[in-house]
């Protein structure tokens, strides 16, 4: 009874390395006929040493897997490069043309038509300085447009919003001015006065934009500091010819009154 025991452990490990000998042999495309324990030993080592033999080749998918993996990374990095460059030339592109070139044409309406200073060619300044930064400020609007739909994450929903705000009233504020009236008009003065509020608040809002969507830059410490000089020496312009215009404004009127108190003296 004992030796039933014996002969079964040994049966069942017989047929084991049978069926493993079977499984490695038919890897190769062979079936080995397994008789005894020696030749299941010689299988089994003869199967060991081919997969040794196959240990080499069998790197080779992942060496082209990494070297799949490093050309993509490689032109990840390519595309995310020119995304910066056109990132920069989105923000100085509005910067220079709706946050410097439309103040400086605002400048030229306020003070050179009469005082401080008078200039016969004050409109065509004004039309030019305002058309050259409408341009400007459109193409870089466009270029952010084209890098938001690519990454979401380019400008914040507050930048967004300032942004459509700002295109939209300065579209209609360019339609205004081929649409402007004849001075012998009724409706002129409306016009002068809708014109000039729409223009400040263009100008509030395109400032507050580039402010906050400078953030987003990759150079924005200097870009900012940039425009914030642009912006004190615009301001610091408007202040002097306010003081100017002022003081002309108030010396013609008293000018004008020193003259009527004369003239109507007996």
């Amino acid at each position: 009874m004992p030796s039933y025991f014996l002969i079964l452990p040994t049966l069942l490990f017989l047929h084991f390395h049978h069926i493993c000998a079977i499984i490695l042999s038919s890897g190769s495309g062979e079936l080995a006929q397994v008789q005894n324990g020696s030749t299941i030993m010689w299988k089994l080592d003869t199967e060991i040493s081919h997969i040794e033999m196959h240990d080499t080749p069998l790197q080779f998918p992942e060496s082209a897997q990494t070297t799949n993996v490093i050309s993509y990374k490689g032109h990840s990095t390519h595309a995310r490069g020119h995304r910066h460059h056109f990132r920069n030339v989105y923000g100085i592109l509005v910067l220079i043309g709706w946050g410097t070139m439309l103040p400086i044409g605002a400048i030229i309406a306020r003070y050179c038509r009469t005082l401080p200073w008078m200039c016969n060619e004050w409109y065509s300044c004004h039309i030019f300085f305002q058309t050259l930064g409408y341009i400007l400020g459109t193409i870089g609007w466009c270029i952010g447009l084209w890098l938001h739909h690519s990454s979401e994450k380019l400008a914040s929903k507050t930048q967004r919003t300032l942004s459509i705000i700002s295109f939209t009233l300065i579209n209609v504020q360019m339609l205004s001015i081929c649409m402007r009236p004849n001075k012998k008009a009724g409706y002129c003065k409306c016009w002068n006065i809708c014109h000039h509020v729409l223009g400040y608040a263009i100008l509030g809002i395109v400032i507050a934009n580039i402010f906050t969507g400078l953030h987003n830059q990759s150079q924005a410490e200097k870009l900012k500091w940039s425009y914030v000089a642009i912006v004190g020496v615009l301001a610091l312009v408007v202040v002097i010819l306010e003081i100017l215009k002022w003081k002309s404004t108030i010396m013609q009127k008293f000018v004008r009154l020193t003259n009527t108190m004369f003239t109507n003296s007996p």
